[in-house]
């Protein structure tokens, strides 16, 4: 039993050391050209977490090609590691830097911050968001690109449509919605239910 433990406890610092490796490659490379062409963040942010775990676990055959074991670690206990600081570090990057890059309280904030003695209305709060987050950095257009590029609208004459990929998207997510119901139903329904 004590044995398991320490195998165990060893497999959970293999793990928190992958994260990092994990956390490193993917920082190093979003100041790379490397799938900068991706207008989704999300995306990229997946992609390169799945690249790092590719050569994570190419890493990880060329070692135990030549050892049995490392610190007490064997090849198919790496490979789960691997896999588990893959996940885990997808939802990291799905909650972390991706909701700071889209945040409405995170540049709320951000923007009274640069004034913290400064008492805002809700009215002010909302201009300043309109006109300093999306149209001072044309963040409308932004995700409209982005969603074009995804495939979920599509450039029509003088405008844009929803495609058939978007109404599936919507529907998964009304669905989604209907079992975890969220407090503001305003973004699933915007003109009610």
């Amino acid at each position: 039993m004590k044995r398991e433990i320490v195998k165990l406890f060893y497999a959970f610092i293999w793990f928190v050391g992958i994260c990092l490796l994990i956390a490193i490659g993917v920082a190093l490379l979003l100041r790379t050209p490397l799938l900068a062409s991706q207008k989704a963040f999300l995306y990229r942010l997946l992609l390169l977490t799945a690249l790092c775990c590719m050569l994570l676990l190419a890493l990880d055959a060329v070692v135990f090609l030549k050892r049995e074991s490392v610190g007490g670690i064997n090849f198919s206990s790496s490979v789960l590691c691997i896999g588990l600081a893959t996940l885990f570090m997808s939802l990291f990057f799905s909650l972390g830097p991706m909701t700071i890059e889209r945040s409405y309280t995170v540049f709320s904030l951000a923007d009274m911050a640069e004034h913290p003695t400064v008492v805002y209305s809700p009215e002010e709060i909302k201009n300043r968001f309109i006109e300093g987050y999306i149209e001072g950095a044309q963040e409308s257009q932004k995700r409209i690109d982005e969603q074009v590029y995804i495939g979920n609208m599509e450039e029509t004459d003088g405008g844009y449509q929803i495609t058939e990929k978007g109404v599936r998207l919507i529907k998964l997510m009304r669905f989604v919605e209907s079992i975890f119901p969220v407090p503001d139903e305003n973004s699933i329904y915007p003109n009610g239910k």
